[in-house]
């Protein structure tokens, strides 16, 4: 409730300070940039929108702040015979290596987002009904959580037991054995994140107190957004038996997935609209 009021109170502040208010759409490939030893991450394409207020300190320079919402979507495919292990327990209370060998394993991932930039802007004019703008500075990401449409074309669930030097892999009602054509749900949580962002592009004046702006952006990450251990497998070991085998996710292995960077790029339009007469830009 707090959070709401604050928003609130911001919303209503920045848009009595602001010389100009300003609606905007963007797309392009956003998400997370995996960098992993063990599989392929891509970006797919995403979308947002955002309310912006700016303060235009003289002529050319002004601050630019807001807050925008994105669609984020990924995919991620582990190479083909990749093993994944984890240490776990069985209902015997005997400690194991659980091993997953899966083929064709692959995930669409898509989580929402929310950024507050705060932007320093710079603007000239080009001619009399045109000007070109750059932004540069920072974003605060406040990312939901990922979710995860797992699947496989086989599932190969092993238990190493090193006291005996047992591999068992043919024991379904005790969680090990072949699983084929599986697929299932998931979700992860993410990490908050600081970007470095740059816009920049034309407006033109359609009114006196109206400008339409067109563009490109760039957002990049400094730190991962997975929140990821070494000790997690893709799937959760049941004892009780392989058929209802649950995903888990490659985001939360840190052997899978070394680093987890958000990045988005992409075009923008937006509308401006001055409530207050803006100064001439020479």
């Amino acid at each position: 409730m707090k959070i709401k009021i604050a928003i609130a109170i911001f919303l209503l502040y920045s848009s009595i300070q602001a010389q100009e208010t300003s609606i905007k759409l963007s797309g392009g490939p956003s998400g997370i940039l995996y960098e992993s030893s063990q599989g392929d991450g891509n970006l797919k394409t995403g979308g947002g929108l955002g309310i912006g207020y700016t303060y235009f300190l003289n002529n050319h320079w002004g601050i630019n702040t807001g807050i925008d919402v994105f669609y984020n979507q990924n995919t991620f495919k582990l190479y083909e015979g990749t093993t994944i292990n984890s240490n776990e327990v069985d209902d015997q209370m005997s400690a194991f290596e659980y091993r997953v060998s899966p083929k064709n394993y692959q995930e669409k991932q898509y989580f929402v987002s929310f950024a507050i930039p705060v932007l320093l802007q710079y603007r000239t004019s080009v001619s009399s009904q045109s000007q070109w703008y750059l932004g540069f500075g920072g974003k605060v990401l406040f990312p939901g959580k990922q979710n995860i449409k797992a699947s496989a074309d086989e599932l190969q669930l092993s238990g190493y037991y090193p006291d005996s030097d047992l591999v068992i892999d043919d024991l379904p009602s005790h969680g090990f054995g072949k699983v084929n054509n599986w697929q299932d749900k998931t979700s992860a949580d993410l990490k908050t994140s600081f970007l470095v962002s740059l816009e920049t592009g034309l407006t033109f004046k359609l009114k006196e107190n109206l400008q339409f702006y067109t563009g490109v952006f760039a957002d990049y990450g400094f730190s991962d957004l997975a929140k990821n251990t070494e000790n997690t497998n893709i799937v959760l070991y049941n004892p009780n038996g392989i058929e209802n085998t649950q995903a888990n996710g490659v985001s939360r292995n840190k052997m899978i997935v070394q680093k987890s960077n958000y990045f988005s790029a992409g075009l923008q339009i937006k509308l401006g609209f001055s409530f207050i007469k803006p100064k001439e830009i020479k």
